[in-house]
């Protein structure tokens, strides 16, 4: 099991192993805890939510085809497929 020191200014280097291991990569925020006597360093998995409906535009780009006459003649498709 690899082992860390205490430096000056209670700094630690976590091995390379283990940042690899873990995923972690430079700017990654860490959160710290000590639960029953073990200090447990985790990474935080950050989850951005879109500030508004615009951050989705394009997503559906080219799923109905890739030219208007494309898209018209999928969407006549549907329209037919359903009604049946």
């Amino acid at each position: 099991m690899p082992e860390i020191r205490m430096r000056p200014k209670h700094q630690v280097t976590l091995p390379a192993s283990i940042v690899r291991a873990a995923n972690i990569q430079l700017d990654d925020k860490l959160e710290v805890s000590y639960i029953n006597g073990n200090i447990i360093i985790a990474p935080i998995k950050a989850t951005q939510l879109p500030a508004d409906g615009m951050a989705f535009a394009g997503v559906g780009r080219g799923m109905w085809g890739a030219t208007p006459e494309a898209v018209e003649t999928t969407v006549k498709k549907l329209r037919t497929d359903l009604t049946r």
